[in-house]
C-alpha cells in the first residue's frame, strides 16, 4: 500500500507541472495583482486603475486591450524576471482626468509606465504612456512594436512637453515596424517632449521601420517636440533601418555612443539644430566608430508635425571642433575630408542642393537607386587642425603639415620611439651594476662564515 501511494505521488509530481494554469479574467486591482503573482494568462475585462506598483517576476501574458492606469510619480509595472507578453495600454502619471478625446490626461514629468530589469518582454499592439518615462530598460530583452508616448500632451497643438519615450541603460531592445500598406500608417511610433530615445552604457537598440521615398508615409517614427530625437551616450549603440527621425534641437545627438544608419533615413530638425550633432568622436566605451552610414538615401523630409512644420531638405552635420579623434564608417563613400571640413556627398529623394559638385556624387546616387537624386555637397563646420579623421579605418589629419601625428596607429604601436640615454645615465648604470656585484660577493662571504660557526 505504501509503495502504491509513493508511486501515485511520483506520477502526480510528473503530471502537475505540465497542467496549464487556466486563463484568469480580471476587472479590478486586487484580481490583477493576484493573477500576476500566480502567473499565467490574464485577460483584462475592463479598464483598471491601480494604487500600488505591479511587480512581475514570472511568466505572464496580459491581454484584453484595456487600460491599466496609475496616478502619481510611480512606476506602474516593473519586470524583474520571466517571459512577459503585453497586449494592453499602460498609463503612468495619470492626473485622474480625461481629455476631449476620452484619453487619460498625464501630468508632466510624472510616472514611468514600465521598467524592465531582467527577463523577456514582448509588446503586441500595445502602448506605453507616461508623464515622465514611457519605458526604461536596464537589462533583459524587449521586443515587439509598441507605441510609446511620454510627457504632457497638448491637445490644441498636438505636441508633448517633458518626458522621454525610451531610456535604455542595459540589455537589448529590438523593435520591428514592417507593414505592407504604408498609406495607412501615418502614425508616430515614439513621441515625447524631451529626448525621445536615450541609449546609455553598453545597451543595444535595434529599430526597423518603414519610410517611402518622399517621406510622406512611414511607420516607426521617432519624434521629440522639445529636445533631440535620439541621444547616444557613452557606450550605447542604436541601429536604425528605414526611419523618420525628428528632433526640435537635433535629430541625432552623438555623445560617446554609436548610431548605425541603414536603408532610407529621413531627418527633420529645427533651423537652429542639425540632422546629426557629433559631440564626441568615438564610442567612449567600445572605442569604435561613432557613426556608420550604411544607408542608400539620406534626406530631410517635408512633414507637418502638429502645428509645427519642419521643411529641412538639406542634410546638416555639426562636429564639436574640440574633439581630437573622429571615427566613422561610410559604405557608399559619401564622406571625405575637404580642407578643414567634413564633406558629404549624399543621395536624397529630391535634388535640393545645386548639384555643382563633380560627376562623382551623381554617379554614386544613380548606382544606388532610380529614386536617388544627388543632394550634395554638404559641409560640416571647421574642425581643429590636428583632429584625426578615420573613415573606413583610413586615417587623415586636417592639417598634417603642422601637426606631429603619425599616419598609422599600427606603426605607432609597433615602432616605439628610441630614446637616447645621456652619458651620465650610462655611468650611473655602470656604478649600480658594480655595487650590485660587490653586494653579491659580500653576501656569499658572510654566508660562508655563518656556516662555519654553526659547524
Amino acid at each position: 500500500m505504501k509503495k502504491l501511494i509513493i508511486i501515485s505521488i511520483f506520477i502526480l509530481g510528473m503530471i502537475l507541472p505540465n497542467i496549464n494554469v487556466k486563463a484568469v479574467d480580471v476587472s479590478n486591482e486586487e484580481e490583477l495583482k493576484a493573477a500576476i503573482e500566480q502567473g499565467g494568462d490574464i485577460t483584462l475585462t475592463q479598464n483598471i486603475e491601480v494604487t500600488q506598483p505591479l511587480v512581475i517576476d514570472k511568466d505572464v501574458n496580459i491581454s484584453g486591450y484595456r487600460d491599466i492606469l496609475m496616478q502619481g510619480n510611480n512606476t506602474l509595472i516593473t519586470v524583474n524576471d520571466g517571459t512577459v507578453n503585453i497586449s494592453a495600454y499602460l498609463y503612468a502619471g495619470w492626473n485622474g482626468e480625461y481629455d476631449k478625446y476620452d484619453d487619460p490626461v498625464l501630468a508632466k514629468n510624472q510616472g514611468t509606465a514600465m521598467v524592465v530589469n531582467e527577463g523577456t518582454v514582448n509588446f503586441d499592439d500595445s502602448s506605453l504612456n507616461a508623464g515622465n518615462v514611457g519605458l526604461e530598460v536596464n537589462g533583459g530583452t524587449v521586443t515587439g512594436s509598441p507605441m510609446i508616448y511620454a510627457g504632457e500632451y497638448n491637445e490644441n497643438t498636438y505636441t508633448y512637453s517633458g518626458g522621454n519615450a525610451l531610456i535604455v541603460n542595459g540589455g537589448a531592445v529590438d523593435f520591428d515596424f514592417i507593414y505592407n500598406n504604408l498609406q495607412s500608417l501615418n502614425h508616430f511610433f515614439m513621441s515625447s517632449g524631451d529626448a525621445t530615445i536615450v541609449v546609455n552604457d553598453k545597451a543595444v537598440v535595434n529599430i526597423n521601420g518603414v519610410v517611402n521615398y518622399d517621406g510622406s508615409s512611414f511607420a516607426g517614427a521617432i519624434i521629440s517636440y522639445e529636445g533631440n530625437g535620439i541621444e547616444a551616450n557613452d557606450g550605447g549603440t542604436i541601429n536604425l533601418t528605414d526611419e523618420l527621425i525628428v528632433g526640435t534641437k537635433n535629430s541625432i545627438y552623438l555623445d560617446g555612443g554609436t548610431v548605425n544608419l541603414n536603408g532610407i533615413i529621413a531627418f527633420e530638425s529645427d533651423s537652429k539644430g542639425y540632422s546629426i550633432y557629433i559631440n564626441k568622436g568615438i564610442n567612449t566605451i567600445r572605442q569604435g566608430d561613432i557613426l556608420s552610414l550604411n544607408n542608400d538615401l539620406l534626406f530631410g523630409a517635408n512633414h507637418s508635425i502638429g502645428y509645427l512644420s519642419y521643411k529641412i531638405f538639406d542634410f546638416s552635420i555639426y562636429i564639436n571642433p574640440d574633439i581630437t579623434e573622429l571615427r566613422v564608417t561610410d559604405k557608399n563613400n559619401f564622406l571625405s575630408l575637404n580642407g578643414s571640413k567634413l564633406k558629404l556627398n549624399f543621395c536624397s529623394n529630391n535634388a535640393s542642393a545645386s548639384n555643382t559638385d563633380t560627376e562623382e556624387g551623381p554617379e554614386i546616387c544613380n548606382n544606388l537607386s532610380s529614386f536617388a537624386y544627388y543632394d550634395g555637397p554638404v559641409y560640416s563646420n571647421e574642425l581643429n587642425s590636428c583632429t584625426l579623421i578615420y573613415i573606413n579605418g583610413e586615417k587623415s589629419v586636417v592639417d598634417e603639415e603642422n601637426c606631429n601625428v603619425q599616419t598609422d596607429n599600427t606603426e605607432e604601436n609597433n615602432n616605439p620611439q628610441v630614446v637616447e640615454v645621456p652619458s651620465t645615465s650610462a655611468y650611473a648604470s655602470i656604478i649600480i651594476i658594480v655595487l650590485g656585484i660587490i653586494c653579491v660577493v659580500v653576501s656569499v662571504i658572510v654566508t660562508r662564515k655563518m656556516t662555519r660557526k654553526e659547524n
